[in-house]
């Protein structure tokens, strides 16, 4: 083996690669010696918003087509980074080419269960997401023996609207276990 290392980042549907979960996932990625590359599929979405099967589907054939040209087999380790409906499209992803593909989900999207595998991947969720119900959540990766980090009164965007700091702290709880994975 080469001890090559890829990260992989899968947006959301409002939610860039530059934005500062996924940002920071490969600043840290990078300091560790993985080769990022990011999937900016949100410029190609057309149509309706809430439309969630649909951009999936959009946004699958568009990563797919930059995946393809990927050899994982040259890669020691591979680590795919996801929020929202970026996270059924790297659960999907991981399916097709059958590398050992290890997964961060941050706030999925119902869609992705299907791929979560326990030992393979560790879940962040607000308690507060209305795509994904907290409680339903927890059930699934309790049920499933998958880690889960979830927050107290934030929703989807992991972000706490009332209180800057709050929001500050838990990315950097993010952050730490980006460092830990």
């Amino acid at each position: 083996m080469t001890g090559r290392k890829l990260m992989v980042l899968f947006p959301g549907r409002n939610y860039s690669c530059d934005k500062p979960l996924l940002y920071y996932a490969g600043r840290v990625f990078k300091k560790r010696g993985y080769e990022i590359l990011p999937i900016e599929y949100n410029t190609t979405l057309t149509g309706d918003k809430d439309d969630i099967p649909r951009l999936i589907e959009e946004s699958y054939a568009y990563a797919e087509k930059i995946l393809d040209t990927v050899d994982f087999s040259a890669y020691d380790d591979v680590v795919f980074v996801s929020k929202s409906i970026g996270t059924a499209v790297a659960g999907r992803a991981s399916k097709k080419y059958e590398a050992r593909i290890r997964h961060i989900y941050l706030t999925p999207v119902a869609e992705s269960l299907i791929y979560m595998e326990r030992g393979t991947c560790i879940v962040v969720a607000g308690k507060e997401d209305k795509l994904l119900p907290g409680h339903r959540l927890k059930i699934f990766c309790a049920k499933e023996d998958i880690a889960l980090k979830q927050f107290e009164e934030v929703g989807h965007s992991l972000e706490h609207y009332e209180d800057m700091s709050k929001t500050f702290a838990i990315l950097m709880v993010i952050i730490r276990l980006y460092k830990e994975f």
